[in-house]
């Protein structure tokens, strides 16, 4: 008999920028600048995502 491998997700692959979207984890502005930040088909790891919403909010007004 072959073995099956478990089918676990791989956590740091990391979520695209619709399933950050739809987690209850971000709420008012910062979910507004994930929508900003994050691009399309790309995969974001949670540490990622939340440094691309601090750079944002840091970041200098031009």
């Amino acid at each position: 008999m072959a073995n099956k491998e478990k089918q676990t997700p791989d956590i740091a692959a990391g979520f695209t920028k619709e399933q950050f979207l739809g987690s209850r984890q971000w709420t008012g502005t910062d979910k507004d600048v994930l929508s900003v930040v994050l691009e399309d088909g790309k995969t974001y790891t949670l540490a990622e995502a939340k440094r691309r919403v601090e750079e944002f909010k840091n970041g200098e007004v031009k």
